[in-house]
């Protein structure tokens, strides 16, 4: 099945127990990664949006875009990797590799802990503040247009 070998000694139930496990592990983040892809490309469509707010000298949507985005990768980046060093250690400690394949699915809640934030909530006033400058940008360009 996984292409490894290990002595159970005959234990049925502990070896049903380790393949449920490791399925549980590896759809864990299969599923937070494609997730957190959506969200990715949510962040990226919306951050040209923020871009007309720095002129003006709003930039804190724009700052707190750029924590997300950085907040996202390095969570998924952190969460493959430690599903593939799981993978990796279970072909000679099985019971280190599913382990740290456990903990690849804790990940995102550390991460928020040190004030990284990979989820996607609305922020209101952000959002009303970078449709009025897109409408005044337009508005502007519909002014210099028509001269």
């Amino acid at each position: 099945m996984i292409g490894v070998k290990v002595e159970y000694e005959g234990n049925t139930l502990l070896a049903i127990f380790i393949i449920i496990m490791t399925g549980y592990a590896i759809v864990k983040v299969f599923f937070a990664s494609l997730k957190r892809g959506g969200i990715l490309l949510i962040q990226i469509a919306v951050g040209a949006m923020y871009m007309f707010s720095v002129p003006r000298g709003f930039s804190d949507g724009f700052i707190m875009w750029i924590k997300q985005v950085i907040a996202t990768c390095l969570t998924t980046f952190l969460q493959s990797t430690m599903l593939v060093c799981g993978l990796i250690l279970f072909k000679e400690h099985w019971l280190l590799g599913l382990g740290v394949m456990l903990s690849a699915g804790e990940i995102p809640r550390i991460a928020g802990m040190f004030g990284l934030e990979t989820s996607v909530r609305p922020n209101i006033a952000g959002a009303i503040n970078t449709a009025q400058s897109a409408v005044r940008l337009t508005q502007t360009v519909k002014t210099i247009a028509t001269k």
